[in-house]
């Protein structure tokens, strides 16, 4: 049974019954905040590029604020060039293009499970090399997609991390950022003096501009989470903000648990 103190749950009932007023129009507002508490701070991207894409700027003012940041990339990224045939070229080339990224945003230490992307199964060495990750750095703050983004491969970032806390534990929060799916923010982050440095480590990535862009649709999605807290102005990103016990009390009540 979920936590009766559930801060997402609180949040969620709070949002409903603000339309009950009969003197408010808008509805409960997200907090806005420079950056999330953390300097230990552990960030699991699917795929080589998802990290930008959802927490760019955030990350970048952790880097600026002197955190100590690191990124684990779960997957291989062989499916991200359907151009190109031969499996580990696709691969090499979308490595080299998130270590560029990085590089522009600041972020040196980075690692590569290599989890087979787009499988529909979850392997157990990548369970235990993550485990590993988590013993050496001991993080107080992650970032990962939530849990309703959709693409299996996000889904199954959340399985790795949930299988992980049942050996590590669950002592540390969660920033949950959006790339597929827009989620209800509890958190947003104005990002406007670093958006070109965002900017700049999305350029990076040639391979995939040539199939979406980026550029244009999440630059529109950071200036759409400026509506409430900004007036429009600047950019900004979203996360659902949770103690890690939360976060998967939620993940269970869903039963996303229950579908890798």
């Amino acid at each position: 049974m979920i936590e009766k103190n559930n801060l997402f749950l609180k949040y969620l009932k709070d949002f409903i019954y603000s339309f009950k007023s009969e003197i408010r129009t808008a509805v409960y507002t997200p907090k806005l905040i420079d950056r999330p508490n953390g300097k230990k701070i552990l960030v699991i991207s699917p795929h080589f590029d998802d990290e930008i894409i959802g927490c760019g700027g955030t990350l970048t003012k952790h880097v600026i604020a002197g955190g100590n940041v690191s990124v684990v990339y779960l997957t291989d990224g062989t499916n991200g060039i359907p151009d190109i045939k031969n499996k580990k070229l696709v691969s090499r080339i979308r490595k080299k293009e998130s270590i560029e990224a990085l590089r522009v945003i600041g972020v040196k230490k980075f690692y590569f499970l290599d989890e087979v992307e787009g499988s529909v199964k979850l392997s157990k060495k990548t369970i235990k090399s993550m485990l590993k990750i988590f013993n050496n750095i001991r993080p107080d703050l992650v970032y990962l997609p939530w849990f309703l983004d959709n693409h299996y491969d996000h889904l199954k970032a959340n399985k790795v991390l949930f299988d992980v806390c049942k050996v590590y534990g669950f002592d540390f929060n969660i920033c949950a950022y959006e790339v597929w799916t827009p989620l209800t923010p509890n958190l947003i982050v104005d990002i406007g003096e670093v958006f070109e440095i965002k900017k700049k480590a999305l350029l990076c990535f040639k391979s995939q501009l040539k199939y979406n862009d980026y550029i244009r649709s999440i630059s529109g999605l950071n200036q759409y989470r400026t509506i409430q807290n900004l007036k429009s102005k600047s950019y900004a990103e979203a996360f659902l903000y949770l103690s890690a016990r939360e976060y998967f009390n939620l993940f269970k009540l869903m039963n996303v648990d229950k579908i890798i």
